[in-house]
């Protein structure tokens, strides 16, 4: 890793307060913003943004990376190397799909110590909650994993058998004691009861994605986001819902004071007819929705009742995505790579939301929320120089034989996206540079706890 000074010259910035690109450069002193203005005197080393948009950082909230335990899938190394390639610095890694799972104190440092010395881009953890581990030891594990952890990841409906779901009455529990540590509760939210008696009827009518989508439709989310949000009402305690596809739900999650929601780029480009298309290579869950979901999805993104976005990255491999049945299929696609460019692409380039949210989308507001702001999601004077260089007049096609990621299965093959990332930078290091790929080494990336304050 190369710290030191740096300007950043000729710049097309996108700041904070505006919502147009505004002309100036940006001096990096060891990995930190230290001054942002226009004509920087000093010889230090510069870089030449000459016609290039540079934004924060992009933040990935939600990733699966399944290291250690499932690296035929994914690892650290090549996760964030994907995130990378696409103009992501900092990634927040779900617990639950590694082995051991992330649940205590013990394995978060477990972890920490397999991963670091593999990631190129910044990284977080989320801790895990099962039903399974509502028991006599969960006040200890939400203790030692709330000053660590961005928040804890529970399911109400599993596919994990090592994971199971969690029943509205342990939700009770474990938000009475993650508001004692002004921690946040993730949900993947379907609801158990409809999803299990909705499978096996849908699974006898047939076996494409029209059938699959049926097992898990719209209405099995509007339960379940109605639900666990209510509860945190209740309690006044923080909850955040993962991967939102129905626009219901979506708006449920708008009006409560105590949550929030994200969507993935999947739910805002795809639908049911897409799926029964694609087959395999679209299959998610929750699955993609009927298509008047998504003309809501981008309005409530646009407007600010839909947080942000994320990925949900999670490959299969080619075999596990190819079974002979869309109910054995795996259920994952790599959402890493294409995160930032399609937000980039479809959501500003195409017009549809200005300079100023895409950054709220992409980087400000997970920062904010997951309590990292401190020191990413904003091109600020004393925040972290992670910044992401774009040609807006360039291209991207979505190839995955291109992408570092080791997922090579993706519903966006062939998909050509306006703007291109040209250079990423985590910390002032450029990570990744499109003539010459990832150009820094596995483990300069860096641990990211929260920051245990209102001052934010």
């Amino acid at each position: 890793m190369i710290y030191g000074t740096m300007i950043v010259r000729n710049a097309k910035l996108a700041l904070p307060s505006n919502d147009a690109p505004v002309d100036g450069d940006v001096r990096i002193e060891d990995g930190l913003i230290r001054e942002i203005g226009t004509h920087l005197s000093g010889d230090d080393r510069q870089i030449d943004a000459e016609g290039l948009l540079v934004l924060p950082g992009a933040i990935d909230p939600h990733v699966h990376f399944f290291d250690p335990g499932y690296n035929h899938k994914e690892d650290f190394y090549h996760g964030t190397a994907g995130s990378a390639a696409g103009g992501v610095t900092t990634v927040i890694d779900m617990p639950d799909t590694s082995d051991p799972a992330v649940i205590d104190g013990a394995t978060i440092r477990a972890k920490l110590d397999h991963v670091a010395p593999r990631a190129v881009t910044d990284f977080g953890f989320f801790g895990g909650i099962s039903g399974a581990l509502c028991d006599a030891g969960l006040e200890r594990r939400i203790t030692e994993m709330a000053s660590e952890v961005c928040g804890i990841k529970t399911y109400e409906t599993s596919g994990a058998e090592h994971f199971p779901r969690v029943s509205h009455y342990q939700y009770w529990t474990i938000l009475e004691l993650t508001r004692r540590h002004d921690c946040i509760v993730l949900v993947h939210a379907e609801d158990y009861d409809y999803v299990s008696g909705a499978t096996p009827i849908a699974r006898a009518t047939g076996d494409g994605g029209m059938q699959f989508y049926r097992s898990r439709p719209e209405i099995a989310e509007t339960l379940s986001v109605f639900a666990v949000t209510e509860i945190a009402e209740q309690l006044a305690a923080q909850m955040h819902i993962v991967h939102l596809g129905t626009a219901r739900a979506a708006e449920i999650v708008a009006g409560r004071r105590f949550s929030s929601g994200e969507t993935c780029p999947q739910y805002l480009e795809f639908d049911c007819h897409d799926f029964e298309r694609i087959g395999a290579p679209l299959k998610i869950t929750p699955p993609v929705k009927g298509p008047a979901n998504k003309e809501v999805l981008w309005r409530m993104l646009v407007d600010g009742g839909i947080d942000f976005v994320a990925s949900d990255h999670a490959p299969g491999t080619i075999e596990e995505k190819s079974t002979g049945s869309i109910w054995t299929d795996y259920a994952g696609i790599p959402g890493g790579p294409v995160l930032f460019p399609y937000l980039l692409s479809e959501g500003y380039l195409a017009g549809r939301m200005g300079l100023r949210r895409l950054v709220q989308v992409c980087s400000e507001a997970a920062a904010r929320r997951y309590r990292i702001a401190d020191r990413k999601g904003s091109i600020r004077v004393g925040r972290d120089a992670d910044l992401v260089f774009v040609d807006p007049d360039g291209t991207t096609v979505v190839r995955a034989a291109d992408s570092p990621s080791r997922g090579k299965v993706t519903p966006y093959e062939g998909r050509t996206l306006r703007g291109t990332v040209i250079r990423t930078m985590v910390r002032g290091n450029t990570v990744y540079r499109a003539d010459q790929g990832i150009v820094s080494d596995a483990g300069s990336g860096a641990f990211v706890r929260p920051f245990r304050s209102n001052s934010q």
